[in-house]
């Protein structure tokens, strides 16, 4: 401990032992009133993007609207400075860079107080990858942060979000995908709470990420902007080769890519959205000898299915917000199949599996009673290759490719407790693989055609209507896809 920080802590026991409980308790609600204050502010401003009319009624946050030679910057830590400068905060020395909170006000600290900053990766000089406003405390240990310059598709796009559950320990945060360096508390600030506007709801995602192994055998990003209406191009996520099969979900900020590799064992990689970066492939665990996988969300855990050798479905649950995997175990005995794909309403997971008889049979897991109920038909049709899953509402919309190399799609009403039956799509034929993801009403299912190149077909289910296959863009060279809604 230094000699600041030791006489700081003497001169504060000092103070307390002679000053009346009364006078204490008012600091402490004081205190406790800052950070209501600073929160206060936080939520009226989120949905917000970096060019946004603020709750005060400006433009943006400081610079964060033009700091990038007249375009918005990476502007988390303009908000965060922002919000606490409105609650009347002591902002001298902080900057643009989300590093300038790493040496304020005496430095970072691990212990988080609602409306103190949490810093990502600082460097321990002047450098870090993120900041954050700590918006709640919880009895599990977990916080919730609100930050600008988050959800993805770059500093123009962004905004600000309020985040799920994670662990506040210093350390790795597998849920943020990057490191939490520490807490800083605000200087000063005001103790009234303003009476705050009615905060929006957090936009429901309109991109999606599709993934696709090339011939090369490395995975492949391409993100579509469907409320701009254009696709960012296929780029590689790293140079990391030799992978059989993807799948990826999304779970706030976060998209968690996880591929089979040449070995037989599953290995994952994420990639946080707020600050542009995957942090690289590592093993989920040892296990090995799988041939496909697939993934769900529910909450904050993502439900990992695998595919053995043997024909049986195996299950790894990882929990994002205490960062653990349960390793993988099987769902049930059953074995004989040839394909799986999964997909969560609330906090059931529908995992569908295609029988060595090409029949698709459903095995529902309720993650709140614990138990699962046992394969069954989902109908009598077969004669199918493979198998994909998206869910709008409560209906899971199953997908299944002939041996027509067309499409198909059946879908199961849980609210209604019966299945439509499968019928076409449309008519086009020649595809390969398929899959697909769902934003709002809208159902995104991607098709591998013969060329090996990527096409697209939207389903809107509030209309009733399909928009029919076009060409994502024109790379080829793919043999398998996975997709997921952007973070």
């Amino acid at each position: 401990m230094s000699n600041n920080i030791l006489r700081r802590t003497l001169v504060a026991a000092t103070a307390a032992a002679v000053l009346p409980i009364s006078v204490l308790a008012a600091a402490q609600n004081a205190s406790a009133s800052v950070g209501s204050s600073i929160v206060s502010i936080a939520n009226a401003n989120i949905g917000n993007t970096a060019c946004a009319t603020n709750s005060a009624g400006g433009t943006g946050y400081y610079s964060s609207c033009t700091g990038n030679g007249g375009s918005p910057e990476n502007w988390c830590a303009d908000f965060a400075k922002w919000v606490w400068a409105q609650s009347g905060v002591n902002v001298s020395g902080l900057t643009p860079a989300a590093g300038s909170f790493g040496t304020y006000n005496g430095g970072l600290h691990p212990t988080p107080h609602v409306g103190d900053a949490v810093v990502f990766n600082y460097n321990g000089t002047d450098y870090a990858d993120h900041v954050a406003i700590v918006s709640s405390l919880n009895s599990d240990g977990t916080i919730t942060t609100i930050s600008g310059n988050s959800g993805g598709g770059g500093a123009a796009k962004s905004h600000v979000r309020l985040s799920g559950r994670f662990s506040s320990t210093v350390g790795y945060s597998s849920y943020m995908g990057m490191k939490i360096s520490g807490y800083v508390s605000p200087n000063g600030g005001n103790n009234s709470v303003p009476t705050p506007p009615s905060v929006p709801a957090p936009a429901a995602p309109t991109g999606v990420h599709v993934f696709a192994l090339g011939s090369d055998n490395r995975i492949y990003n391409d993100q579509g902007n469907y409320t701009a209406g254009h696709w960012d191009g296929f780029g590689l996520v790293d140079g990391t080769a030799g992978f059989k099969q993807t799948t990826a979900v999304t779970i706030n900020d976060t998209v968690h890519l996880f591929a089979i590799g040449s070995d037989g064992r599953v290995y994952n990689n994420d990639g946080n959205f707020s600050v542009g970066k995957w942090n690289g492939f590592g093993l989920v665990d040892g296990a090995d000898g799988f041939q496909q996988i697939t993934a769900a969300v529910t909450g904050n855990t993502v439900r990992l299915f695998a595919l053995g050798s043997d024909g049986r479905v195996y299950q790894n649950d990882g929990d994002y917000t205490k960062g653990t995997w349960t390793g993988f175990g099987l769902v049930d005995g059953t074995a004989g199949f040839k394909k799986i794909t999964a997909a969560a309403i609330g906090n059931t997971v529908h995992l569908f599996a295609l029988g060595s008889d090409n029949r698709v049979y459903n095995n529902d897991g309720d993650f709140t009673a614990g138990h699962w109920g046992g394969f069954g038909l989902v109908d009598g049709a077969g004669g199918f290759q493979q198998i994909t899953a998206a869910v709008t509402g409560n209906t899971v919309h199953l997908y299944a490719l002939g041996s027509d190399n067309r499409v198909y799609n059946n879908d199961g009403d849980y609210s209604a407790g019966h299945w439509g039956g499968f019928g076409l799509v449309d008519g086009t034929a020649g595809f390969k693989q398929i899959t697909a993801t769902a934003t709002g009403g809208i159902v995104h299912l991607f098709a591998v055609g013969s060329d090996n190149r990527v096409y697209n077909n939207d389903g809107d289910y509030s209309a009733g209507h399909w928009g029919g296959y076009t060409l994502v863009d024109g790379a080829d060279g793919f043999q398998q896809i996975s997709a997921t809604p952007s973070a």
